[in-house]
């Protein structure tokens, strides 16, 4: 049933990168299933990048969302980066973050002109875009919620890190030997960013990527500590993928040589392997993958290009990244490598698919869960390390590959022979694939009428309405 939104306006502001906005999307599609205007507002490039990607999502079915491709000028730190073959700089990408305050002033000018036709803005943005939605606090009648695309376990532990309080002392002790420091995970820079975020108070609540069937403890520490409200309307996937139990009720949403041959392969022979958008590794470290797969003897789906650029100029040329002289004829029969953007949640449901080794990173964790697949990780940056705590502790759905305590070492082809082998073949990981798929279970089961997830997401429509 519709909302009385007729004086309501929802403006997405997300951080410009994929992984962030992709939920944003997500929330967006939601939000708006409810006949409420919604604003998405975010750097020209981006979105349109963003809509190539998004997997099975005819946004033609969501003429309530709207896009306001917004540009800032490209700074020197930028194209530096950009040209930059080896990992970033971490002044260059604190610069980056500096540059979209520019977007502050056309995103108080889109405020205003709403106003003009509607009574309120609820305006969500991403966490660390906080520098941005300044400007509009000033603005009568416009609200903010802070959206965190990350888990609530790694807000949890990053506040109580920084505030050094034993509030949550009994829900982190019997973890302390696992969890990361935020100065292993984060700029210094990051941490006058975390302080000012934990004392926020220029906003009307917040909004998680997350539920309680995956996160029902952290979720309730951190709203004992919030005068605002808070709501896990997670996860935030495509509907599709939450709405039916098996690959086969799924309608086929795309075509790609991947899905062909996980046609033709046995029920969870394949490990799916992919390291998101961020990152690339060295050649070296590249090699010794290859290997360990190779020597695993699985069968394997391997997702190997370059890592996403900031700023305006995103483009699609993918850089060639060579492997061992005679490997991909060797593991022909076995195993692709996919140099393109494949359909990664299509890959993740295919009942072929029996593993995913990874950076622990929350989209695709939640994706992997979703899907009932177990996980193999290897954190790479910011918050994989406390997501792979979660993962392998926690949870207890995923093994760990490479810890994040030998993070600057070469992690060598026998512990990447191990780990697939232990994820794909022993009980250990068998026990993780059921332990998932309950959980996957008790997901969907959530999202329907009556569900956790389903009323939370009514009680935060009806809050934003009121």
């Amino acid at each position: 049933m519709a909302a009385n939104s007729s004086n309501v306006a929802v403006v997405m502001v997300p951080f410009p990168e994929y992984g962030h906005q992709t939920p944003f999307l997500h929330l967006s599609r939601l939000i708006s299933s409810y006949d409420i205007p919604v604003h998405y507002v975010s750097i020209g490039a981006r979105n349109q990048e963003l809509k190539r990607r998004l997997q099975g999502s005819n946004l033609d079915q969501f003429p309530n969302i709207q896009f306001h491709d917004l540009s800032i000028p490209s700074t020197k730190a930028e194209k530096e980066a950009e040209e930059e073959e080896e990992e970033e700089d971490e002044d260059d990408y604190m610069s980056y973050f500096a540059s979209l305050e520019l977007l502050g002033e056309p995103l108080c000018a889109i405020c205003h002109e709403l106003l003009n036709t509607c009574k309120r803005v609820v305006i969500i943005h991403d966490s660390i875009m906080l520098s941005v939605v300044q400007g509009v606090i000033s603005i009568t009648n416009v609200e903010t919620y802070i959206f965190h695309v990350i888990s609530a376990f790694t807000v949890c532990s990053l506040f109580q890190q920084v505030s050094g309080s034993a509030e949550n002392y009994d829900l982190f002790f019997p973890l302390q030997p696992h969890i990361p420091s935020f100065q292993s995970c984060y700029p210094p820079e990051m941490l006058e960013f975390i302080e000012m975020l934990r004392d926020w108070t220029f906003k009307s609540g917040e909004i998680f990527n997350t539920c309680r069937d995956i996160e029902g403890l952290y979720l309730d520490a951190l709203a004992k500590q919030s005068e605002k409200p808070l709501w896990g309307l997670g996860p935030l996937i495509n509907p599709v993928y939450l709405q039916n139990d098996e690959y086969s009720a799924s309608p086929k949403i795309v075509s790609h040589r991947c899905i062909e041959w996980l046609d033709k392969q046995p029920k969870n022979s394949v490990i799916y392997v992919s390291f998101g958008t961020a990152r690339t590794f060295s050649l070296e470290q590249i090699i010794e993958l290859a290997l360990g797969l190779e020597r695993s003897e699985q069968k394997f789906i391997w997702v190997l290009r370059e890592a996403d650029k900031k700023g305006n100029d995103f483009t699609t040329d993918v850089p060639k990244i060579e492997l061992p002289i005679g490997f991909e004829d060797r593991v022909a029969e076995r195993g692709i490598i996919a140099r393109d953007f494949v359909p990664q949640m299509e890959i993740l449901a295919h009942p072929s698919t029996g593993g995913y080794l990874f950076h622990s990173g929350w989209n695709s964790f939640l994706e992997s869960l979703i899907m009932g697949v177990p996980m193999a990780t290897w954190p790479i940056h910011s918050d994989n390390p406390f997501n792979d705590v979660l993962i392998t502790k926690v949870l207890k759905v995923g093994l760990v590959v490479k810890d994040w305590e030998h993070r600057d070492e070469l992690v060598r082809a026998n512990t990447i022979e191990n780990g697939v082998r232990d994820l794909m073949t022993s009980t250990e990981g068998e026990e993780m694939r059921q332990r998932a798929i309950e959980l996957s279970k008790a997901i969907k089961m959530s999202v329907k009428d009556g569900g956790a997830i389903k009323k939370q997401t009514e009680s935060f429509i009806a809050h934003i309405t009121r």
